[in-house]
């Protein structure tokens, strides 16, 4: 099959796969999470301590949060176009169902349309059959579309984002819609998804996520862009911030009471959220003390303070990665920080 005919092929099957989803009925969410005293949900990621395991890791996160982000990546996927066929099979059963749903928390469902090339540039994510393929690209878009409609009947979750940190991309490329791959081409996109989704899934609370900060860049991140979309489309403004990485902020009483008001003003009828939250415990940024200090301030002074209608708020991770992480809120070998001394008590308060 010549190169033109198997583009044709893959473009009619993803179509057929397309409409044979829309029409298969509605999906009922199979979480229903009570929302806590304190108004918002908690999450992070339960990476395991050294000699941990999975179950034990889940179990310890379930203790203090209720929620897990989920990437494909994680999964095991090779993109977001088999993100469905994992979700399915054996980790979908033992994290998903298992790890995650049985401890009690929920999944928060993350998509992606974003890589990085060997240079750090960022590129379209594109399985093999689709290499030249652009943002404007009406095959990539419908697979992609595919992909998370599959994801929604696969998974039933109550939290889906359809794109992380989708500001860095509007950074990089501008909005141009003369050009295949300006952020005009995602905006309309998004769209076009989230009314797909809530067709099939009404009560899916549907939303993608910016990023605060521009962290390669240690500057904070132009969030005009917000202005793009449809606020009565965004069921929740989420956010990831590492505010740490901007440079004249090295502790947590640099930050401005302002600093997130100013971003939820962007859609001030909308419920706000954190998917990742990141301080460092390194002496520079305040040593644990100040990892202690910005998770209470962000939970108290920089949000709820601020009227801000916190939903979600998730830590990037649970204990510090190999390679000299210092975010996590406990130490590869267990030791708990200060950090997660301020997650516990947020945990607990009302």
């Amino acid at each position: 099959m010549n190169k033109r005919k198997k583009q044709v092929f893959i473009t009619f099957y993803i179509i057929l796969l397309f409409f044979m989803i829309t029409f298969s009925g509605c999906v009922d969410p199979s979480d229903d999470p009570v929302r806590p005293p304190r108004g918002f949900y908690m999450g992070l990621l339960p990476n395991p301590a050294e000699g941990q395991g999975f179950e034990e890791t889940y179990a310890q996160a379930a203790e203090f949060s209720e929620f897990v982000p989920v990437w494909s990546a994680g999964t095991g996927a090779t993109g977001f176009w088999d993100y469905a066929d994992k979700l399915a099979g054996f980790w979908g059963k033992t994290f998903l169902n298992g790890y995650i749903r049985e401890n009690g928390m929920f999944p928060l469902i993350h998509f992606s349309f974003i890589d990085q090339d060997q240079q750090g540039n960022l590129i379209l994510k594109t399985p093999d059959s689709l290499p030249d393929a652009s943002l404007a690209d009406v095959t990539w878009q419908t697979l992609y579309k595919t992909s998370v409609l599959e994801v929604v009947n696969t998974a039933n979750p109550k939290y889906l984002s359809l794109g992380n940190e989708v500001n860095r991309w509007y950074e990089a490329y501008g909005v141009s819609a003369e050009d295949p791959n300006g952020f005009h081409h995602f905006v309309d996109l998004y769209n076009e998804i989230y009314d797909a989704v809530k067709a099939i899934s009404p009560d899916t609370q549907v939303f993608c996520v910016f990023s605060r900060e521009l962290v390669s860049e240690n500057r904070e991140a132009d969030l005009s862009v917000i202005s793009l979309f449809d606020e009565d489309r965004m069921d929740i403004l989420a956010i990831t911030t590492y505010p740490y990485a901007v440079q004249g902020i090295t502790n947590p009483s640099d930050i401005p009471l302002a600093y997130y008001r100013e971003v939820a003003d962007l859609m001030p009828n909308t419920p706000f959220g954190f998917t990742e939250i990141g301080w460092s415990s390194l002496d520079v940024f305040g040593g644990e003390q100040g990892q202690y200090d910005f998770l209470i301030n962000l939970s108290t002074i920089l949000t709820k303070d601020q009227h801000i209608d916190l939903h979600l708020f998730g830590y990037i991770w649970l204990h510090d990665q190999s390679g000299g992480d210092t975010t996590g809120l406990i130490t590869q070998s267990g030791n708990e920080k200060l950090g997660y001394l301020a997650w516990k008590e947020i945990s607990e308060s009302k």
